[in-house]
């Protein structure tokens, strides 16, 4: 299977490293405006060839499936110029930058018969499928609530070059940098939400020190949100100020909770205690224990067998997409539930700044 990837940034390094650990898939050519990017990329990536111009590279390469790795203002574009070329899309995060947008990219390649796949690559990493699983299995009874929570740090490797530069993409954004990272929770929440749009609660706020007197003292820093879907609910946190910076997603049940750590890669099942008094809370403290020490050692097991890579679920969505391709499994991230997702930030978006107008 022939790859291209579209845009030559950090996250390039990852989707490049990631495909070629899928046998049969190959990395053909990269692609980036600057041409320093699309050398470096090659260079260091031993890809075969380098562009500057995309046409060119889909008329020359003739991909079967094209990665695009810029910033979402130019999705769109990108993705319909790799349909017109009969070229299957992976796009990251945030799919869109409107819901209209992403209606238009939906609607053009499902007429050419080919597929887009959002870049929600949490959904797959190894910890939320196995609590997928447990969900699945009964395990958790039926789903009562759902959590999310995520912290962004504005002084690590990309919060730093966002705030060094008030003309980087991310200010270009409605929602700005809250827009550019709750896709990774929303797509965390959703699959245990039924219906086509939960009613959305969201409130956002900027509770950093104004420094630079321009757009970057302007963006959302912290977030929260409520969803209702029929008889189940779920809730959002993303905050600049926690600490450690993690993401992760909690289920309860009528039978039980689960938890599962997206950076610790565990999940811990909540059962309650069945001993009375003060027995009980020896009890719950022996099952954290037990279940903390076999998350430990099987977190050792898989180091030893070099099987812990920081992008396992990108990984894990790339294998079933290109499987999706071939006719030989279902579309990780259904064109249907890219679309959901984007409505649903764009719900969270337009609250955050219909409140921000009346406050």
């Amino acid at each position: 299977m022939k790859v291209a990837v579209v845009g030559c940034g950090q996250i390039a390094d990852a989707h490049i490293q990631e495909v070629r650990r899928i046998p049969g898939a190959v990395v053909e050519a990269v692609c980036d405006s600057n041409p320093h990017m699309a050398e470096q990329a090659a260079e260091r990536f031993e890809v075969p060839q380098r562009y500057t111009d995309v046409d060119r590279m889909l008329t020359d390469v003739r991909p079967e499936v094209v990665h695009i790795t810029t910033p979402p203002e130019s999705h769109l574009a990108l993705g319909r110029l790799a349909i017109s070329h009969g070229a299957h899309a992976y796009i990251e995060k945030p799919f869109t930058a409107t819901v209209a947008e992403a209606e238009e990219l939906v609607a053009a390649a499902t007429r050419a018969g080919v597929l887009v796949c959002a870049g929600h690559s949490n959904a797959f990493d190894p910890a939320y499928l196995r609590l997928r699983a447990l969900c699945d299995e009964g395990v958790l009874g039926d789903v009562v609530h759902v959590d999310a929570a995520m912290g962004y740090s504005l002084t690590g490797p990309f919060g730093s070059a966002m705030m060094s530069d008030p003309a980087h993409w991310v200010h270009r954004l409605p929602g700005g940098l809250t827009h550019n990272n709750i896709p990774h929770p929303v797509s965390l929440l959703l699959p245990f939400l039924p219906g086509e749009r939960p009613r959305v609660v969201a409130r956002g706020q900027r509770l950093r020190p104004e420094r630079y007197g321009d757009v970057r003292d302007r963006f959302m820093d912290e977030l929260r949100v409520m969803l209702f879907s029929g008889s189940s609910s779920a809730s959002l946190v993303f905050s600049c100020r926690t600490r450690p910076i993690q993401l992760y997603a909690a289920v309860s049940g009528t039978r039980a909770q689960a938890i599962a750590s997206i950076d610790g890669r565990t999940v811990q099942i909540v059962r309650g205690a069945s001993m009375p008094g003060p027995f009980a809370k020896v009890q719950w403290t022996h099952q954290a224990y037990r279940q903390s020490r076999g998350e430990f050692y099987g977190s050792v097991k898989r180091l030893l067998r070099a099987d812990l890579h920081f992008f396992g679920g990108m990984h894990e969505l790339i294998r079933r997409l290109y499987l999706a391709i071939e006719g030989k499994g279902e579309m990780p991230v259904p064109m249907a539930e890219a679309l959901r997702t984007t409505r649903v930030i764009e719900d969270i978006v337009s609250q955050c700044r219909l409140a921000e107008e009346e406050a």
